[in-house]
């Protein structure tokens, strides 16, 4: 009984504790209204103030810009893509003018902000670089099922055509700047001997392939007239046991489906490094509560605030530090 009872107490004192707790803080919300009252013309007044000083400090200030780009890599550049694009955001926040100005960027103001490119994963166009049995396709199903991008190692970037560059841009930036961002991309020596070198050999692999359609053909046309071998006997015939139909057949659709993705390539072959989607410069609007004109008044109110508590302390302990020097004096 004796254990219940103590338990009855504790319980008890720390509702009421609880219950001193909110009446407190309803007591110094309903001080802090009062005093706000009392103080209304220094209230509008920092509100009234707050709001002129933000909107006219944003007037004139442009918003930022963000961009989203498609892109496709070809003749194996993925990697390059990436090495080349990193450089550009180092030089771009480090304010390289030598290098901004040698790529055509401006070095008066400050044009790419941040950048930052990740693959656009197409497992279909992938697996087709694989046999069945490499291990390297385990490892790209285990980074798609856990979505860690950052894990998809370096090696595999080759394997995707496509990549997606999300640029953070200055308010000084424009369609130009973008344009700037693939010439400094194509513009490496050894990237633009690549891409020539790379089409003109897609176009002998296609015309390679559409010879040896017409050779094909031509010889399933000749089969086709005289399957049978002639004989020395007019009623025995004999097959050609060493033509295979089927197989020559396999392999003119294998020529076709090649040569169809070799003309679809060509679309994209004119350089390394291609824009696939359009121009899509994007102001970034500023939320509400981060408007100047919000934050401002707020901030100026909640200094009033502070700095009246803080003088209203300390007249407070100016009292109790001056009662309890007063014994002492006499």
């Amino acid at each position: 009984m004796a254990l219940q009872h103590n338990d009855e107490i504790d319980l008890g004192y720390i509702l009421d504790k609880i219950n001193g707790v909110f009446k407190n803080i309803s007591i110094g919300v309903y001080n802090g209204i009062q005093f706000l009252f009392r103080n209304w013309y220094i209230v509008l007044g920092l509100l009234v103030a707050g709001v002129l000083l933000g909107y006219f400090s944003e007037k004139d200030l442009k918003p930022g810009q963000t961009a989203k780009l498609v892109i496709r890599t070809n003749f194996n550049t993925a990697e390059y893509t990436y090495n080349a694009l990193q450089t550009l955001k180092d030089k771009s926040q480090a304010i390289d003018s030598t290098f901004l100005l040698e790529n055509g960027f401006r070095v008066d103001k400050v044009e790419i902000g941040d950048l930052e490119i990740t693959p656009i994963i197409n497992f279909r166009d992938v697996s087709e670089n694989y046999d069945s049995n490499n291990r390297a396709i385990e490892t790209l199903l285990r980074n798609i099922e856990f979505k860690d991008e950052e894990a998809i190692p370096n090696s595999l970037y080759v394997d995707y055509k496509y990549h997606e560059v999300e640029l953070s841009l200055s308010p000084y930036a424009n369609k130009k700047t973008l344009e700037t961002v693939f010439t400094y991309l194509n513009n490496n020596k050894y990237v633009k001997n690549l891409a020539l070198t790379g089409k003109n050999e897609m176009l002998k692999n296609i015309e390679m392939n559409e010879f040896s359609i017409r050779q094909i053909d031509s010889t399933l046309s000749k089969y086709n007239e005289k399957v049978l071998l002639a004989s020395s006997n007019n009623q025995i015939a004999v097959v050609d046991k060493n033509y295979s139909y089927s197989y020559v057949v396999a392999e003119k659709s294998k020529l076709q489906k090649e040569n169809t993705q070799l003309k679809n390539d060509l679309v994209y072959a004119d350089a390394a490094i291609i824009q696939i989607n359009n121009d899509n410069i994007i102001k970034v609007k500023t939320p509400i509560y981060k408007k100047k004109a919000i934050v401002y008044p707020v901030f100026f109110i909640f200094l009033f605030i502070f700095f009246s508590w803080m003088i209203s302390n300390y007249k407070r302990i100016k009292i109790l530090a001056e009662t309890e020097k007063a014994p002492s004096l006499k």
